[in-house]
Protein backbone atom coordinates (compact mmCIF):
# COMPACT_ATOMS: atom_id res chain seq x y z
CA UNK A 1 0.00 0.00 0.00
CA UNK A 2 1.40 3.38 -0.96
CA UNK A 3 1.96 6.29 1.41
CA UNK A 4 -0.39 8.40 -0.74
CA UNK A 5 -3.18 5.86 -0.25
CA UNK A 6 -2.76 5.97 3.52
CA UNK A 7 -2.49 9.77 3.53
CA UNK A 8 -5.60 10.37 1.45
CA UNK A 9 -7.59 7.61 3.17
CA UNK A 10 -6.68 9.08 6.56
CA UNK A 11 -7.66 12.54 5.36
CA UNK A 12 -10.96 11.15 4.10
CA UNK A 13 -11.59 9.51 7.48
CA UNK A 14 -11.10 12.82 9.31
CA UNK A 15 -13.24 14.73 6.80
CA UNK A 16 -16.00 12.12 6.96
CA UNK A 17 -15.96 12.42 10.75
CA UNK A 18 -16.39 16.18 10.39
CA UNK A 19 -19.20 15.61 7.89
CA UNK A 20 -21.06 13.30 10.30
CA UNK A 21 -20.59 15.60 13.30
CA UNK A 22 -21.65 18.76 11.49
CA UNK A 23 -24.57 16.91 9.89
CA UNK A 24 -25.85 16.07 13.37
CA UNK A 25 -25.56 19.71 14.40
CA UNK A 26 -27.35 20.83 11.22
CA UNK A 27 -30.27 18.43 11.72
CA UNK A 28 -30.82 19.84 15.20
CA UNK A 29 -31.90 23.14 13.64
CA UNK A 30 -33.10 22.49 10.07
CA UNK A 31 -35.00 19.66 8.35
CA UNK A 32 -32.86 16.75 7.12
CA UNK A 33 -33.80 17.33 3.48
CA UNK A 34 -32.69 20.96 3.68
CA UNK A 35 -29.43 19.98 5.39
CA UNK A 36 -28.69 17.51 2.59
CA UNK A 37 -29.22 20.19 -0.07
CA UNK A 38 -26.84 22.58 1.68
CA UNK A 39 -24.34 19.77 2.16
CA UNK A 40 -24.30 18.94 -1.54
CA UNK A 41 -24.06 22.58 -2.60
CA UNK A 42 -21.00 22.97 -0.37
CA UNK A 43 -19.56 19.69 -1.64
CA UNK A 44 -20.02 20.68 -5.29
CA UNK A 45 -18.33 24.03 -4.63
CA UNK A 46 -15.39 22.30 -2.92
CA UNK A 47 -14.95 19.75 -5.71
CA UNK A 48 -15.38 22.44 -8.35
CA UNK A 49 -12.65 24.51 -6.71
CA UNK A 50 -10.38 21.45 -6.59
CA UNK A 51 -10.96 20.75 -10.27
CA UNK A 52 -10.39 24.40 -11.14
CA UNK A 53 -7.09 24.49 -9.30
CA UNK A 54 -5.82 21.09 -10.46
CA UNK A 55 -7.09 20.70 -14.02
CA UNK A 56 -4.85 23.21 -15.74
CA UNK A 57 -6.36 24.80 -18.82
CA UNK A 58 -8.65 21.98 -19.99
CA UNK A 59 -10.93 19.39 -18.44
CA UNK A 60 -11.03 15.98 -20.08
CA UNK A 61 -14.47 14.44 -20.43
CA UNK A 62 -14.71 10.65 -20.29
CA UNK A 63 -17.98 8.76 -20.57
CA UNK A 64 -16.95 5.11 -20.15
CA UNK A 65 -17.99 5.00 -16.49
CA UNK A 66 -20.81 7.55 -16.74
CA UNK A 67 -23.65 5.23 -15.75
CA UNK A 68 -21.71 3.83 -12.83
CA UNK A 69 -21.03 7.40 -11.67
CA UNK A 70 -24.73 8.25 -12.02
CA UNK A 71 -25.75 5.15 -10.05
CA UNK A 72 -23.11 5.99 -7.46
CA UNK A 73 -24.52 9.51 -7.15
CA UNK A 74 -28.06 8.20 -6.75
CA UNK A 75 -26.94 5.84 -4.00
CA UNK A 76 -24.96 8.61 -2.32
CA UNK A 77 -27.79 11.12 -2.45
CA UNK A 78 -30.47 8.76 -1.18
CA UNK A 79 -28.11 7.23 1.37
CA UNK A 80 -27.18 10.68 2.67
CA UNK A 81 -30.83 11.60 2.98
CA UNK A 82 -31.54 8.40 4.92
CA UNK A 83 -28.52 9.09 7.14
CA UNK A 84 -29.62 12.67 7.89
CA UNK A 85 -33.11 11.45 8.75
CA UNK A 86 -31.56 8.87 11.10
CA UNK A 87 -29.56 11.69 12.73
CA UNK A 88 -32.74 13.70 13.23
CA UNK A 89 -34.32 10.95 15.28
CA UNK A 90 -31.37 9.34 17.00
CA UNK A 91 -27.85 9.31 18.32
CA UNK A 92 -24.99 10.32 16.03
CA UNK A 93 -23.01 7.35 17.35
CA UNK A 94 -25.67 4.80 16.50
CA UNK A 95 -26.66 6.33 13.15
CA UNK A 96 -23.04 6.62 12.05
CA UNK A 97 -22.05 3.16 13.28
CA UNK A 98 -24.90 1.39 11.54
CA UNK A 99 -24.63 3.36 8.30
CA UNK A 100 -20.85 2.94 8.40
CA UNK A 101 -21.37 -0.78 7.95
CA UNK A 102 -21.61 0.03 4.25
CA UNK A 103 -17.85 -0.54 4.29
CA UNK A 104 -18.45 -4.22 4.96
CA UNK A 105 -21.06 -4.46 2.21
CA UNK A 106 -18.59 -2.90 -0.24
CA UNK A 107 -15.93 -5.36 0.90
CA UNK A 108 -18.22 -8.31 0.18
CA UNK A 109 -19.20 -6.84 -3.20
CA UNK A 110 -15.51 -6.41 -4.02
CA UNK A 111 -14.83 -10.06 -3.21
CA UNK A 112 -17.86 -11.38 -5.10
CA UNK A 113 -17.83 -9.15 -8.19
CA UNK A 114 -14.34 -7.64 -8.47
CA UNK A 115 -12.29 -10.73 -7.67
CA UNK A 116 -10.67 -9.10 -4.63
CA UNK A 117 -9.48 -11.32 -1.82
CA UNK A 118 -9.76 -11.37 1.96
CA UNK A 119 -7.26 -12.93 4.33
CA UNK A 120 -8.01 -14.47 7.70
CA UNK A 121 -7.15 -11.23 9.49
CA UNK A 122 -9.52 -9.29 7.19
CA UNK A 123 -12.37 -11.68 8.02
CA UNK A 124 -11.53 -11.39 11.73
CA UNK A 125 -11.58 -7.58 11.39
CA UNK A 126 -15.00 -7.73 9.74
CA UNK A 127 -16.25 -9.86 12.62
CA UNK A 128 -14.94 -7.35 15.14
CA UNK A 129 -16.55 -4.49 13.20
CA UNK A 130 -19.93 -6.24 13.23
CA UNK A 131 -19.58 -6.94 16.95
CA UNK A 132 -18.65 -3.30 17.61
CA UNK A 133 -21.72 -2.00 15.78
CA UNK A 134 -23.98 -4.44 17.63
CA UNK A 135 -22.51 -3.24 20.95
CA UNK A 136 -22.76 0.44 19.98
CA UNK A 137 -26.40 0.03 18.96
CA UNK A 138 -27.38 -1.29 22.42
Amino acid sequence: MSKATVLFAGTAMILYAGWAFFAKLATRNIPAEQAVVYTYIAALLAVGAYIGVNSGSSIAVATDGLWFAVLSGLCLGLGTLAYYIALTDGSVGIATSISGMYLLVVTVLGVVFLNESLGKMNVLGIGFAVAAVILLAQ
